[in-house]
């Protein structure tokens, strides 16, 4: 997860426009993006890679 969430295109500026990036942040937890040309994304509670519940995000 964190790798990325820490990923930087060479590419994209925008993370969003980044079809290798798969998650953001988002709601005070995590989500999967939808590469649809927008912004959107799929709130989750759980790692897509490994399955680990996912806590709230600390600021």
């Amino acid at each position: 997860m964190a790798d990325d969430l820490n990923r930087s295109c060479a590419v994209h500026s925008d993370r969003l426009d980044c079809p290798d990036s798969f998650v953001t942040e988002m709601n005070g937890g995590y989500g999967l993006m939808v590469h649809d040309g927008g912004c959107s994304a799929i709130e989750i509670g759980f790692c897509p890679w490994c399955g680990a519940s996912l806590p709230p995000m600390v600021r």
